[in-house]
């Protein structure tokens, strides 16, 4: 048995809280209710919930709210894990942003919503994310978890933006036929490549590691490597690196800013890899390219 950490979010100035549990083999979590909200993503193995007086198996990609009151459990699956994402808040905390939502209640499915806010009894406690779909929750869920550890100035409004664009596409998803991801193969992972060489192209500034890719996917690095190529037509490095060295060719044309300031801005925190991928991609180092152009 597996004691749950304590998280009671109610009568705190910011009634808000987010970890990451990690769950081993054989370990549980009893039976429990509390007062506040719940979102659980499982971010990676298997396992069985019970909410209310019922059990279903979950696996990565599933994605449950539990509402205040709500008896629920958790159970890893033998010889697997649970990784868990857990969000818990208050719904005082967004009691003034569910107006906001008013003309799009009839329309969606209010999946993050208490249904006595919107007369419903039929409430959807749990669905499974397609691959796409996944990635860009993790995507969200990081950064609120970073903004969350950070404990920088505006850091509550922040988060209550942040949180409002996760609820959004939650509602957004749900109301879609729900249904389980079919088998791991290129056909049904097409849009998973496309939203991340999107993310890349707004992104690429940003620290994005293969290893990071690798976790936000739940794919093991080769499996990643061969299938992200077999869709890009090259490697995930290779395509970072595309997109930071077109953005740095045309900062180098169109500004004065120094080698240094051009390669920090494209993603790149050391000097020297940033001039040896330049050379490897143009043939020429970044300060002989800019001469080039101006001549």
């Amino acid at each position: 048995m597996y004691r749950l950490k304590k998280q009671n979010p109610v009568g705190q100035e910011f009634p808000f809280q987010l970890c990451i549990d990690e769950y081993k083999s054989g370990e549980s979590v009893e039976l429990h209710v509390h007062e506040f909200t719940e979102m659980v993503y499982i971010a990676g193995g298997q396992g069985i919930y019970q909410y209310k007086e019922q059990k279903t198996r979950i696996r990565q990609g599933s994605l449950l709210i539990i509402q205040p009151g709500m008896k629920h459990a958790f159970q890893v699956a033998r010889g697997s894990y649970l990784k868990l994402y857990r969000i818990t808040f208050d719904q005082s905390l967004f009691s003034d942003d569910w107006t906001v939502l008013d003309h799009a209640l009839t329309d969606i499915d209010p999946f993050f919503i208490d249904p006595t806010l919107v007369r419903r009894n039929d409430f959807t406690s749990s669905f499974v994310l397609d691959s796409g779909q996944q990635f860009e929750l993790l995507v969200l869920l990081n950064r609120i978890y970073k903004e969350y550890n950070q404990r920088m100035w505006g850091q509550h409004c922040l988060i209550r933006l942040q949180l409002m664009e996760l609820f959004l596409y939650l509602g957004r998803w749900s109301a879609h036929e729900h249904h389980e991801p079919s088998e791991t193969t290129i056909e049904s992972n097409e849009d998973l490549f496309d939203t991340i060489r999107s993310y890349v192209k707004t992104n690429y500034m940003q620290p994005i590691s293969l290893k990071q890719m690798c976790d936000y996917c739940g794919m093991s690095r080769s499996t990643f490597t061969k299938y992200f190529k077999e869709a890009a037509g090259m490697s995930f490095i290779d395509y970072r690196n595309t997109i930071r060295i077109q953005v740095a060719k045309k900062l180098l044309i169109t500004t004065s800013l120094t080698i240094t300031m051009i390669a920090q801005k494209v993603g790149f925190s050391d000097i020297s890899n940033f001039n040896r991928t330049f050379k490897h991609f143009e043939h020429l180092t970044p300060l002989i390219y800019r001469k080039s152009q101006a001549e």
